[in-house]
């Protein structure tokens, strides 16, 4: 796999919300990488499974997912690189490696694409909500100081200030509005990945209905909430079906 694990250094720098501590983290990252480098794919999952208990990154997604890949687990590679590219969705190493991956999976279903602006804004959003919300307050501090400058200067100086403090609110506005939509992205994006060898899409949520289509291991689906222990897949060119809630796993 390309560039195997030089972007999981980060995760150990991240941890502030992580249910390990900065230490532990650090020791968890070194045994995962260590182990990955010297072929011991096993150890270095179950690390890096440890460390995604309470922490998530896009470099943590990505060392993931070449474990399970040299493992021979074709499907929860492509889950792990799938939730990678939800977290840095311009990420070429997790790109090319998912699109690795899926040349291992016997269902062939094209992806829906976005052209023109709605690619643009999608770029410009990005999955991460949090990263805006950042940006958002560092915002609303230039703001409160553009104010302050302006209330305490005369002349120039302080049509600079109302300057700065106007581009600070639209900065704010943006921010807050572009931080919104990806939290709103992310909640929505409804998909799975098959986890199953093979599973029949059935016309109703019941055991019995009739079958409608076949969906196989590693497949990734768009799917909407669960009901009763039964989810609704839908596949790009329209067709609709239920499986059982076990038989995949959310991205």
């Amino acid at each position: 796999m390309t560039r195997a694990l030089p972007l999981i250094c980060a995760c150990a720098m991240a941890l502030q919300a992580s249910a390990l501590t900065k230490t532990e983290a650090d020791s968890l990252v070194a045994i995962g990488q260590r182990a990955y480098a010297e072929g011991r794919y096993q150890e270095a999952l179950s690390a890096f499974d440890s460390t995604a208990i309470g922490f998530r990154s896009a470099g943590l997604c990505l060392a993931l997912g070449n474990s399970h890949y040299k493992l021979g687990d074709a499907a929860r590679a492509i889950l792990w690189y799938e939730r990678g590219l939800r977290l840095a969705p311009n990420d070429g190493d997790l790109q090319v490696n998912l699109d690795l991956a899926s040349e291992q999976i016997r269902d062939r279903i094209a992806q829906s694409s976005t052209t023109g602006l709605g690619k643009t804004w999608s770029m410009l959003r990005g999955n991460n909500p949090d990263a805006w919300a950042r940006h958002a307050l560092f915002a609303c501090l230039l703001l409160f100081i553009a104010l302050a400058s302006a209330r305490l200067t005369q002349g120039l100086k302080r049509q600079a200030a109302l300057a700065l403090s106007a581009l600070a609110f639209i900065a704010v506005v943006a921010c807050v509005t572009i931080a919104w939509s990806s939290h709103r992205e992310v909640r929505s994006m409804g998909e799975a990945i098959i986890m199953v060898a093979k599973v029949e899409a059935l016309s109703e949520p019941r055991n019995g209905a009739k079958p409608l289509f076949v969906l196989h291991r590693g497949a990734k689906v768009s799917v909407a909430p669960d009901a009763e222990g039964w989810c609704a897949v839908n596949l790009p060119n329209g067709a609709t079906g239920w499986v059982l809630t076990t038989s995949l796993e959310r991205i």
